[in-house]
């Protein structure tokens, strides 16, 4: 693990070390009968160069540990009846939370050597005897147990801290793969929406260019018009995917959301499709996600309309508000010609790619053979009431709304 320097880990050793090591010092006080001067400066000596490593233990972990075991245990055999042991677990904590599994088995072994000494002074200051037995077993249980339950907790800390590393890691990438997903989706919708179009439009020019000159320059434009909006779509999205700070302004995007559903169904009807288009119910409100997603999947099942539908029948959009939801769908009659044209300009992803937007805003989509013939794209989307104050609302609802009632069968 890699070692920071942290402020409020640099204030929390600020205070715990010292008083660690007063406590040591006040119990080695308690223990001694008459300290003599010598004495008491050895000790207080000592633990201050025992306890002054610690403040570089979750750097050098395994070397702080084995500076400070080997020099408790050489300060207990000087006699001066101090034996440090908070100054051990305080380092064994910070071996087991910072080091690798065996570097961590190898501090815990060197951490015992303070305890063989803790545990010959505690059999040596029993004055009976026959107790001597007993207080070895009790010390040496006290402080094997001691050292294993801090060891432990040292270990189980460096386990969460590695389970949330790996948590982070697992969200970043989830997150990276949900962005690819979401822009391979986009650029998806637009390409495959604009070259179907453009493809149709050029068939068309080819057909009637000899008859019919003007409509053919017509078609030529709108194929001019569909493949400068497609170039920039696809370098605003080429932006989003490698930003560069000192590349120009990258263009703004075309505006999305069921207010902007005409501009879809011109462009079919430029192309020579017949287009219905119908709105029941009162417009109510879509969250930004959701206004997209639905936008996107009439995109999608428009374009499927221009490759797979049989061109001398309508094309049928409609949009039903109901109190909380709202539903879309687009309906052909007939199918056109599946043959070359239709195998060329099939991804095999709108399908699923429909049904993708939709469960991300927590909606479904299906898409299928339709019972009456033809095919059919139903979307059911969640949708909020409109509010009569919010002035926004009220303008997606009321261009939506006139959309709807103007439009009729193409």
């Amino acid at each position: 693990m890699r070692f920071r320097w942290h402020p409020s880990r640099l204030a929390l050793d600020l205070v715990a070390v010292p008083v660690l090591w007063g406590i040591e010092l006040q119990i080695t006080w308690d223990r001694t009968a008459e300290p003599d001067a010598a004495a008491t400066w050895v000790v207080v000596l000592s633990a201050a160069l025992l306890y002054l490593p610690l403040f570089w233990r979750r750097r050098w972990p395994l070397a702080v540990l084995t500076l400070v075991t080997l020099g408790a245990a050489a300060v207990a055999l000087l006699g001066f009846g101090f034996h440090p042991i908070f100054c051990v677990w305080l380092a064994l904590f910070a071996a087991a939370a910072h080091c690798s599994d065996r570097k961590a088995l190898l501090g815990l072994a060197l951490a015992f050597l303070p305890v063989a000494t803790s545990v010959h002074a505690t059999v040596q200051d029993t004055p009976d005897p026959s107790m001597r037995v007993a207080a070895f077993v009790v010390a040496a249980l006290f402080l094997t147990v001691a050292h294993a339950v801090v060891f432990g907790v040292g270990r189980w800390v460096r386990w969460s801290v590695v389970q949330r590393a790996l948590v982070a890691r697992l969200a970043a990438a989830r997150a990276e793969a949900e962005e690819r997903q979401r822009i391979a989706r986009e650029l998806h919708d637009v390409v495959a929406h604009a070259v179907s179009l453009m493809v149709l439009q050029a068939a068309g020019a080819e057909r009637v260019m000899d008859r019919d000159p003007e409509r053919a320059r017509t078609a030529l434009r709108q194929v001019d018009e569909l493949g400068e909006q497609a170039v920039t779509e696809l370098r605003r999205m080429l932006g989003l995917l490698s930003p560069a700070p000192s590349a120009p302004a990258q263009a703004a995007q075309q505006p999305v959301g069921l207010q902007h559903l005409d501009r879809l169904l011109d462009r079919l009807r430029a192309a020579g499709r017949d287009v219905e288009f119908c709105v029941a119910g009162e417009p109510g409100v879509l969250e930004p996600a959701v206004d997209e997603a639905a936008y996107r999947i009439a995109q999608e099942a428009l374009t499927n309309a221009v490759k797979h539908a049989a061109t001398d029948r309508p094309v049928r959009v409609a949009l039903a508000w109901g109190p909380g939801d709202v539903e879309l769908s687009v309906r052909t009659d007939g199918a056109g010609a599946r043959g070359r044209l239709s195998a060329r300009l099939s991804t095999g992803h709108g399908v699923r790619g429909m049904a993708e937007r939709a469960r991300a805003v927590g909606g479904e989509a299906t898409a299928g053979p339709d019972p009456h013939g033809g095919y059919l794209v139903s979307a059911r989307l969640p949708a909020r009431p409109a509010d009569p104050h919010d002035a926004a609302a009220e303008d997606a609802a009321t261009t939506t709304a006139a959309g709807g009632r103007g439009e009729g069968t193409g």
